[in-house]
């Protein structure tokens, strides 16, 4: 398990630093990374009515009290709830049919009968109480794992808008069925509709939920227990109207099935998920999936949004926001049409605005920002004007203790020294610092050049920020890695000047408009268009941030923020425009 959660180098590192055995398992159990986690979560997103919430504690106490196998709890309440829809008859140890599908499908799934979970009360009104009470059942550990969570109803009701009652439908990890169920109440014929998991008791619940919402129709649902990232799967010669899922995030992919995606180089399992769902889709064939906001803007998913963009017309994002309980990461919408379309519908915070398709082939990593024509326009003459950037400067990173505990103090001693993190940074100034450091560069894990850290002047930034923060610093301070060191070197500014352009509004607009990351990044900020200065200019601007540094007067910002702007020269429209943005 440690080598699916830290890197070898890190592990090495530890041992290097005399890191225990006890602490190296503190350290893996407290990362971000939840694999670990034994705690269930529950899905409140997925109930249709809360007031069932009560109905799964009851049934999730009686599991855990007598330690039923989840396999044996699915078959028996499965049964329970065939019976109230009159699809089977229960007799001792048995159960009748007159489907026969039906009836296929319960003896090859069959496990002993529980007569508690057979005569328990579900609510009828849950269209996957199945479906809830296996969720509800995984850990959060195993669910991070396979990165399988359920998608709430009414997100669903909104990605399959364009279904029709004729459509052909596949859901490609189709987990208890959560999309195939509600193509039910559209689709008009259940042969029409198609789902694969590797999930076996997932397809059951699958099933047994496809045969309950056509219970009037005998019929063999088209649900496969297969990899649909595999080999010769039970689709070929079948093309689909409309596919539509929320792929597994961070799951672990086998190496044979990342050998059929050769162009896909990240690793992540729902960019795989896409490439493989294209070849399944009618060229006029529309496209819907659930994923993380990551797919947007991070360096290692620009592959998969190229094949995007070389294979589809994009018709619409919407950021969902955080829509999945135990999951910090916004969520967004990706809606992707095989025939051409001009325009993108871009919805986010309730706002709709359009841009057009060629905007995103011609972004840095083939981005797709959240940005209307008008900002379009506004970044294409922000681009226009002559510009040098930082990509000849000098770069570090925070120290690495490798042990935080052990090497930092709250106390000033003789023999140590301030050392900055990045809750210390603001724009353009540092706040004091609460931690000090004796300064050994072999206790610690990682430390950039000593010339970095004492150098004359230098920049730092947050690293962990959507909006740039800079803050001057000449006093040959420390940072610990929360906090990045920038030494600018370009002809015609000085690291004050840099400084200034960062912290404006106008290059916190552009950042976020075309990169709108968590992490501010070397390559982003590297792109960036300083406009080249004058002598006079760069005297201006100088004085302009000296006298902040002395005053923190908040109406001199304005005039930086008027400087700025003038560089560009931007019109009152546009100046308002990056105002109400940052406002």
């Amino acid at each position: 398990m440690q080598e699916n959660m830290v890197s070898e180098a890190t592990l090495k590192n530890w041992s290097r630093l005399g890191v225990d055995v006890e602490e190296q398992g503190k350290r893996l159990s407290s990362r971000a990374n939840k694999r670990l986690s034994k705690k269930n979560i529950l899905p409140l997103e997925y109930f249709s009515n809360k007031e069932n919430i009560q109905s799964l504690i009851v049934i999730a106490d009686y599991i855990k009290e007598n330690g039923i196998p989840i396999r044996k709890v699915i078959y028996n309440l499965a049964l329970n709830l065939l019976k109230e829809n009159n699809l089977i008859e229960l007799r001792d140890k048995d159960f009748s049919s007159k489907n026969k599908y039906l009836a296929e499908i319960l003896s090859d799934f069959k496990q002993d009968f529980d007569k508690y979970l057979l005569d328990v009360y579900l609510p009828l009104d849950e269209e996957d109480f199945l479906g809830i009470v296996y969720q509800y059942s995984q850990s959060e550990g195993d669910k991070n794992t396979k990165g399988s969570y359920y998608t709430p109803q009414k997100v669903i009701q909104k990605v399959l808008k364009c279904l029709r009652p004729d459509d052909t439908f596949l859901d490609p990890c189709c987990g208890t069925g959560s999309f195939i169920l509600q193509c039910a109440q559209i689709i008009k014929n259940p042969q029409n509709i198609y789902g694969c998991d590797l999930d076996e008791i997932a397809c059951f619940i699958a099933k047994i939920n496809l045969i309950i919402k056509f219970k009037n129709i005998e019929f063999c649902p088209n649900i496969y227990n297969i990899n649909f990232l595999g080999e010769n799967i039970p689709l070929e010669e079948k093309y689909f109207d409309v596919i539509s899922t929320n792929p597994p995030w961070g799951a672990y992919v086998e190496d044979k099935d990342q050998k059929l995606f050769p162009k896909i180089k990240s690793g992540e399992s729902f960019a795989y998920f896409i490439v493989q769902s294209k070849k399944y889709l009618k060229n006029n064939g529309k496209c819907s999936f659930i994923l993380p906001e990551s797919i947007l803007n991070v360096k290692v998913h620009q592959d998969i949004r190229k094949f995007i963009l070389d294979g589809f017309s994009i018709r619409k994002i919407e950021n969902l926001g955080k829509i999945f309980s135990g999951v910090l990461s916004n969520v967004v919408m990706l809606e992707l049409n095989g025939e051409n379309i001009e325009l993108i519908e871009l919805v986010e915070n309730g706002k709709t605005s359009y841009i057009e398709q060629k905007y995103y082939k011609s972004n840095n990593n083939y981005n797709f920002s959240f940005i209307n024509s008008e900002d379009a326009r506004l970044l294409d003459k922000i681009y226009s004007t002559g510009y040098e950037t930082l990509i000849n400067s000098v770069w570090g990173l925070g120290i690495v203790t490798g042990n935080n505990k052990k090497y930092l103090s709250l106390k000033k001693t003789s023999d140590n020294e301030p050392i900055y993190t990045g809750k210390e940074i603001c724009a353009y100034y540092l706040q004091p610092a609460k931690n000090f450091i004796e300064y050994k560069r072999e206790n610690f894990q990682q430390a950039a050049k000593d010339e970095i850290y004492r150098c004359e002047e230098k920049l730092v930034y947050k690293f962990i920020s959507k909006k740039l923060v800079f803050a001057y610093d000449d006093s040959k301070s420390l940072f610990l890695n929360s906090a990045n060191i920038l030494i600018p070197r370009m002809e015609t500014h000085s690291t004050k000047t840099a400084m200034a352009f960062l912290n404006s509004k106008l290059f916190r607009y552009l950042y976020l408009k075309k990169f709108n990351e968590l992490k501010v990044l070397k390559n982003n900020l590297s792109s960036l268009p300083f406009p080249i200065l004058t002598p006079a200019q760069k005297c201006e601007l100088e004085k302009l941030v000296n006298n902040y540094l002395e005053t923190q007067d908040s109406k001199i910002l304005y005039s930086i923020d008027k400087f700025v702007f003038e560089c560009f020269s931007l019109t009152p429209n546009e100046i308002d425009l990056i105002n109400d943005f940052c406002n």
